[in-house]
């Protein structure tokens, strides 16, 4: 089922500095939360204000802040004022359904990317928009609704013996754009089944149906690639340009998480080609099954001017016609038509018109 995503409103009546957002609200309010980890230990906890939001102490290794909900400018601008963000950086955070990409300034590095997920019993297929800003001990993760598929770094983060606790900021901010990047992979594998299915139904009924739900799939590709494709340029920026951000060691991961967006647009071209042959079959056999109609009805006619030709030669009204006086005429006419029309059907078969 297709994702509903919220087009972008843009306001054109504020500043480039002042934050904007498209006028749907959610139905609950922001919701904030923290990780504060290092080494040795690990605490979730939730903050009840933006108040508690401050760079975090010496004996934190890393500060990860969520915040669902940017619909709260307000709240956004706090938190970014307390970490040194520029209201340029803020407009970002909160301006809706932006292209992917990477910033990378002297204290903090932005990275805004396009995180797609399943959400419902359907398993609906939504996307929005994720801004990770980290700098030196601390990450910021801003998303527009509450649920996201960092389940798998949160979990890493409580296991005490795991590489995230041992590493920094940057590491964390590999390992949010890593998870969102694998799940482009899931995506990709219920496409596949998606297509799969549309596939052979187009074989045995290639229905009105079935195309709508083909080109249902193929939005939903083409709208996977629009936000893939910058993506790779998002990885390659953030291994070239953040040098100052990210440590040596991790680098390789970037360079691991750049081929990864690779296959990702490759398998995404490959789904492409692979719904335009579908469409082609489609077209195919459409008029396939059209030929066959005007075959049959062309069989039918043909077979059947033989019988008319008779009748309407006899249905005139000429005086003179001495065969009409013969007591045998009529069923030698109707044999003899019979036999044309036998014979026509016959010469068909051998020629496989039918």
């Amino acid at each position: 089922m297709p994702a509903r995503t919220p087009k972008r409103v843009p306001n054109t009546d504020t500043p480039p500095e002042q934050p904007s957002h498209a006028p749907l609200q959610p139905t609950e309010g922001p919701r904030i939360t923290v990780f504060d980890y290092s080494e040795q230990d690990c605490r979730e906890w939730h903050p009840t204000s933006s108040l508690e939001c401050v760079p975090p102490p010496d004996t934190i290794s890393v500060r990860w802040i969520n915040v669902d909900g940017i619909f709260d400018t307000r709240l956004v601008e706090e938190i970014g004022t307390r970490f040194g963000l520029s209201p340029l950086t803020i407009e970002d955070i909160t301006t809706k359904d932006q292209q992917p990409k990477a910033e990378i300034h002297p204290e903090h590095g932005i990275i805004v990317v396009r995180m797609f997920r399943f959400a419902g019993l359907n398993h609906e297929i939504i996307t929005e928009q994720v801004s990770i800003v980290f700098g030196p001990k601390f990450v910021l993760t801003f998303q527009e609704i509450e649920g996201d598929v960092f389940d798998p770094v949160r979990r890493r983060i409580l296991d005490a013996g795991g590489r995230i606790r041992k590493g920094g900021s940057d590491y964390l901010a590999y390992s949010l754009v890593d998870v969102i990047v694998d799940y482009y992979f899931v995506i990709l594998d219920e496409m596949s089944n998606m297509i799969e299915t549309a596939q052979e139904r187009l074989i045995t009924n290639p229905s009105g149906d079935v195309l709508r739900e083909i080109y249902q799939i193929k939005r939903r590709v083409l709208e996977l690639r629009r936000y893939t494709w910058p993506a790779r340029e998002v990885v390659l920026r953030m291994e070239r340009e953040g040098g100052q951000l990210f440590k040596k060691t991790t680098l390789p991961y970037l360079r691991d998480l750049y081929d990864h967006i690779i296959q990702v647009t490759d398998h995404i071209e490959i789904h492409r080609e692979w719904l335009s042959s579908m469409l082609d079959i489609y077209l195919s056999s459409v008029t396939n099954r059209l030929n066959e109609v005007i075959k049959v009805l062309t069989v039918v006619s043909t077979i059947a001017i033989p019988p008319t030709l008779i009748g309407s030669w006899y249905g005139m009204n000429f005086k003179f016609m001495p065969e009409l006086n013969n007591y045998y005429f009529y069923p030698v006419l109707m044999i003899v038509t019979a036999a044309i029309s036998v014979a026509m059907l016959l010469m068909f078969r051998r020629r496989q018109w039918i």
